[in-house]
């Protein structure tokens, strides 16, 4: 799996933030747009395809960063994954979107 997106599952998948995460993922009404978490960005740049890149606030010569692009379905898999591991009273099944 991509660093960018281990990294991403291990700092932004939490009891708090899974809800909104997983809506906007999956969302059917949201095309493009963009989720911020603490340490990601998350850009949704068609109705399945999503890239996730560090938010870097304030570095104005940044030519370059990693970034991964994922399809929709697995990223939502790779979510609830993490979200099984660390017990989350209410998980959303992917199979309902």
């Amino acid at each position: 799996m991509n660093s960018v997106l281990e990294e991403f599952l291990e700092q932004e998948v939490t009891d708090a933030t899974y809800e909104d995460l997983f809506n906007f993922v999956s969302s059917r009404h949201v095309c493009r747009g963009t989720f911020e978490c603490l340490n990601h960005v998350l850009m949704k740049v068609s109705s399945s395809q999503l890239i996730i890149f560090k938010n870097f606030v304030g570095v104005e010569n940044t030519k370059a960063q990693d970034a991964v692009l994922v399809a929709k379905e697995y990223l939502l898999m790779k979510i609830n994954s993490k979200a099984y591991k660390m017990n989350f009273d209410k998980i959303k099944s992917v199979l309902d979107n």
